[in-house]
């Protein structure tokens, strides 16, 4: 087993042996166990282990699925030709990771695999998993763990680019209905949310467009009065931004 395929599971972790033997084994995570299996198996090939992850993704042990929504980011970055082949097939353990009934731990991991994931494959072929992936995330904008809240405002950010015609209507649908929420978190507690916030609302401008359908209303009168009044008072900069772009 190569480096590649050895930093994919994970390495033995080096405790102490003063430790108890119940605490020492409860630190060894399932793939580190898989490691020191694989270690002398050299020609184990990257497909035996991704189709490790993919079968404890769906493990009923909360840790082992968290382990493998990681295993499964890290196989992202170290071999994105794998993923692109077993697209349909890590997409689907994602997002049931996202939607994960019982650790958060399992659904915020899948959520920043899933931001690696469309990175490598710009968005395409996602198919129904687009609405799978952005009700969900919408969901998690306003969570009260503020890792959850950055890792969804980067993924409905990056969600906002790979809409496409496809998904136009229905992205702008969810981005109206989210508005309020992303002025609200624009003035979020923790300074790295409210950035992603920041980001993730350019992202979102083009499909924040009110113009009416009336051609005789002025340009006054298309605009969001409640929208331009909060970002006139706390980012004067956003304002300027969606005026010059002729979003309001």
């Amino acid at each position: 087993m190569d480096q590649r395929q050895r930093r994919i599971l994970g390495q033995p972790l080096s405790i102490p042996t003063s430790q108890p033997k119940k605490k020492r084994t409860s630190m060894i995570s399932l793939f580190s166990k898989v490691s020191w299996k694989l270690r002398f198996r050299k020609w184990e090939p990257l497909k035996n282990v991704f189709f490790i992850l993919a079968e404890r993704a769906r493990d009923p042990n909360a840790k082992k699925r968290h382990m493998a929504m990681r295993g499964l980011g890290t196989m992202a970055c170290e071999a994105p030709d794998k993923v692109r082949k077993y697209k349909k097939i890590v997409l689907d353990l994602l997002v049931c990771g996202l939607y994960d009934p019982v650790s958060l731990e399992v659904i915020h991991e899948s959520m920043k695999t899933l931001t690696i994931v469309l990175g490598k494959i710009q968005g395409k072929g996602l198919g129904s998993f687009f609405i799978d992936i952005t009700l969900q995330t919408r969901t998690l904008l306003d969570d009260e763990n503020d890792g959850l809240r950055y890792s969804a405002f980067v993924l409905f950010g990056q969600l906002a680019a790979f809409a496409g015609r496809k998904w136009k209507k229905f992205f702008t649908s969810q981005v109206k209905q989210t508005q309020d929420l992303l002025l609200i978190h624009l003035q979020d507690r923790n300074p790295q949310v409210a950035k992603a916030c920041k980001t993730t609302f350019r992202a979102c401008s083009p499909y924040l467009n009110l113009r009416k359908e009336y051609s005789f209303q002025n340009e006054e009168d298309q605009r969001n009065p409640k929208l331009c009044r909060q970002l006139s008072h706390y980012h004067p900069e956003l304002l300027q931004f969606f005026y010059a772009n002729k979003i309001l």
